[in-house]
């Protein structure tokens, strides 16, 4: 029946209650028997009742009519845009965040695996999508995950020549330091009958320290550092921290003095510091050259000598027995001391190594090193680290860049308090 016979139908049904009513209205006035008067009210009440249902049918076709003009949900449902049971269940089961025991029973059945029912009458198909967290590979439409707070880092050696030798910050491109040079003045015994004899001028002379500059920069996209879970600015800052570190640390040790500072085992190679080459087999490091070693220095700088060796080199002296095959290296106390003749030890992870898997070094090598390294080298700092943050220069690629420099400069200044040991065959 379409919509313009029910809206007929109702009319008629109105008309012919109005019509009744009026025809009653006689009989209301001049009375009517009890038992008449309550089937004409039956009767009213079945034609409201009628009219009533006819209203909800109205509705019913035109909400029927709208549906199907909608457009279907995902998977283009045959339903009139009608969303299914199981589709609805799993809607409201994200709105209550996860929570199945929101959900009714009846809707726990359509989602939840263990509350299925396959049986023969069940309406269920034999294959189901169900939201699980544990096995994507049965349906599962959400995988949580949590991040954990602790951050896997590497250990970072650096070489901590900074630690030990002697600092000092200038103002300027430079830092002079006044010495005494290879002659010194003289004085002389004389007799009654003698006179005083001229002494000879002392050699002076000015070392100079130049402050190198070191820097570098890194380039992030402003997604990653909007987007990111963690403090990654802060993590890169720190980064760059450690590089500038270990950079410094190996020009002390190693440095050529070309545009960075100069190195302790530079001024080896250049004659500046005296050296003890090794006596033993051919490659190798004995006790006796470590001892030979110590006294090399004048005794003034032993009580304030440092050992310093790389952690391979440590292990080497280690091994170290007398004719018992007993360890000359031991324990004393509770705790072990890393020190070495009774001075102590620095590991610098940027010298000399044995050949992998053996105690031999190769020939040139300068595998320790022992001095008063705070008296012996001097460091001049001019600018200390700086970070500085580029917004604009890279705005166009969407990038932000962090711009990291130092000035320092580094020189032995005193090559008698320092001394090292070479391979030599």
């Amino acid at each position: 029946m379409g919509s313009s016979e029910i809206n007929a139908t109702i009319d008629q049904v109105q008309r012919l209650r109005h019509t009744l009513n009026s025809q009653l209205e006689d009989y209301y006035k001049n009375g009517m028997p009890a038992e008449v008067s309550a089937n004409l009210d039956t009767l009213n009440n079945d034609i409201t009742g009628s009219i009533s249902k006819y209203n909800g049918l109205v509705a019913d076709r035109k909400e029927l009519a709208l549906a199907a003009q909608r457009p279907g949900y995902a998977g283009n449902y045959s339903y009139g845009g009608q969303k299914p049971a199981a589709t609805k269940a799993i809607e409201k089961w994200i709105r209550k965040q996860g929570d199945i025991l929101a959900l009714t029973q009846e809707e726990r059945k359509l989602i939840d695996f263990n509350q299925m029912d396959f049986g023969p009458s069940s309406p269920m198909t034999h294959e189901q999508k169900v939201m699980t967290s544990a096995a994507a590979d049965l349906g599962g439409m959400f995988a949580g995950t949590d991040l954990s707070q602790r951050f896997i880092q590497k250990l970072f050696l650096i070489s901590p020549v900074r630690s030990l030798a002697d600092t000092q910050n200038i103002g300027g491109e430079k830092l002079l330091l006044p010495s005494e040079g290879a002659t010194d003045t003289n004085i002389f015994w004389s007799d009654e009958q003698s006179g005083f004899q001229a002494s000879p001028d002392p050699n002076l002379g000015i070392i100079e320290i130049y402050a190198r500059e070191l820097n570098g920069y890194l380039k992030l996209s402003r997604q990653n550092l909007e987007d990111s879970v963690f403090d990654i600015e802060g993590y890169i800052l720190k980064r760059l921290t450690r590089q500038f570190a270990q950079k410094e640390g190996t020009a002390f040790l190693t440095g050529d003095g070309v545009a960075r500072p100069e190195g302790i085992l530079t001024s080896v190679a250049n004659g500046v510091i005296s050296q003890v080459q090794n006596n033993g087999a051919a490659g190798t490091i004995r006790p006796n050259d470590l001892i030979s070693l110590m006294h090399l220095p004048k005794s003034g700088y032993r009580p304030t000598g440092t050992w310093m060796m790389s952690n391979a080199t440590i292990g080497v002296c280690r091994q170290f027995t007398d004719s018992q095959n007993r360890p000359l290296w031991q324990m004393f106390g509770d705790a072990f001391v890393e020190t070495l003749f009774g001075r102590p030890i620095v590991e610098m992870p940027d010298m000399a190594n044995p050949s992998t898997g053996t105690t031999t070094y190769t020939v040139g090598q300068y595998p320790v090193i022992f001095g008063d390294i705070n008296q012996g080298y001097q460091i001049a700092d001019r600018v200390g680290l700086t970070f500085q943050t580029l917004k604009e220069l890279f705005a166009i690629q969407n990038q932000v860049a962090f711009l990291a420099r130092m000035r320092v400069g580094g020189k032995v200044v005193l090559p008698e308090a320092i001394a090292v040991l070479k391979i030599n065959s």
